[in-house]
């Protein structure tokens, strides 16, 4: 989306807030109804936000107003640092892709006003990749190199998080090859806590969080949540098979988090409104045809196997960033049946109806 005048973005933003709200609030109105949500003031629930505008002046109240009427109280800032392919060994600021600070700062501020506390979400993109290499596959050629530029990475904004007074701040994300390095990790989470007084958490990748040695340095456990429910065939089954495939997961989330003495927090969880969601719920590249229904189903399905779970410290929706709407085949629940489902359980559809 192109950077937008401020003022012009938010009368924009309001007019699609109002179109995404009749849509959110129309659509799939027979689907079967959802047990009343927990009350459950300690668990975070919150939505994610890329932030990706170039103009340190354009604004994201837009989408953050959207998210607190979801109900949310939190919001995860997406900020990223480049480096060139896998084996790299710097990091650094992407033209076109990483937000300049004061955009960044902005948006925190503007969270705040409305009442949603922050969780400073930065991740490393990789410019080049070849088949199979992603930020979970780092094989850098000089690992002391690699580590120096991620601790400047890391601090930097850790510093932008104090000074801002977001809440939370994530120390990395699904870094599978590199969170193996436990007295490295364990060396830089103590300087970041030296500038920074908040809550810490490391996203690990869903089929890796085993292999963190760091849990017990840190406030919580974070994993992403884009678990593959089905092995086989192109569509999304009903919503008591998701909840079943899910039993298992979180059987074992809860064993890791009673075992580390830290809760459990889904800092990425969604969906993609394609019917092969359920199997491939990771895959960004897939181009497929809009399937409304199959997103909802799986929304349901994360709502029953979580919310009343007592080891849940909080889940982030994935990604409200994005247009939107009934012709939308992305993860954005902006104006789709699944935006409904957030709204209660995050307590929106409640509030309305008092």
């Amino acid at each position: 989306m192109k950077p937008a005048a401020p003022a012009m973005f938010r009368l924009l933003a309001c007019c699609l807030a109002c179109v995404a709200c009749l849509a959110a609030g129309s659509v799939q109105a027979a689907s079967p109804s959802l047990p009343a949500p927990p009350v459950r003031p300690e668990v975070a629930q919150g939505v994610a936000l890329g932030l990706h505008f170039q103009d340190p002046e354009a604004s994201y109240e837009g989408y953050l107003w959207e998210i607190a009427r979801t109900g949310a109280d939190s919001v995860s800032l997406i900020v990223s640092w480049s480096q060139a392919d896998i084996h790299a060994t710097e990091l650094a600021p992407r033209a076109g892709e990483t937000p300049p600070d004061e955009g960044v700062r902005r948006a925190i501020t503007a969270a705040h006003k409305m009442g949603l506390k922050v969780l400073l979400f930065p991740i490393i993109m990789i410019e080049r990749r070849g088949q199979g290499e992603w930020r979970g596959k780092l094989a850098p050629s000089d690992r002391e190199r690699w580590y120096a530029s991620y601790r400047g990475f890391l601090l930097h904004y850790a510093t932008m998080a104090a000074e801002t007074g977001a809440e939370q701040l994530s120390v990395g994300s699904e870094l599978g090859t590199m969170q193996l390095d436990g007295d490295r990790w364990r060396a830089m989470i103590g300087e970041v806590r030296s500038l920074y007084s908040g809550r810490l958490l490391y996203s690990a990748n869903w089929d890796d969080y085993e292999s963190v040695p760091f849990w017990r340095d840190l406030d919580a456990v974070g994993v992403t949540g884009y678990y593959e429910l089905v092995r086989s065939g192109t569509e999304t089954p009903a919503v008591p098979a998701l909840v079943s495939a899910w039993q298992p997961i979180v059987a074992d989330l809860r064993r890791l988090s009673g075992q580390v003495g830290r809760p459990v927090v889904l800092t990425e969880v969604g969906y993609p409104s394609q019917a092969i969601a359920a199997r491939h719920p990771w895959d960004y590249t897939r181009a497929g045809k809009v399937d409304l229904a199959a997103q909802e189903r799986l929304y349901r399905a994360l709502y029953l196997a979580w919310s009343e779970v007592p080891e849940l410290g909080g889940v982030y929706i994935w990604n409200w960033f994005g247009d939107g709407g009934g012709g939308d085949n992305g993860y954005t629940p902006r104006g789709k049946p699944s935006e409904k489902v957030i709204r209660h359980w995050f307590g929106a559809e409640q509030e309305r109806a008092q």
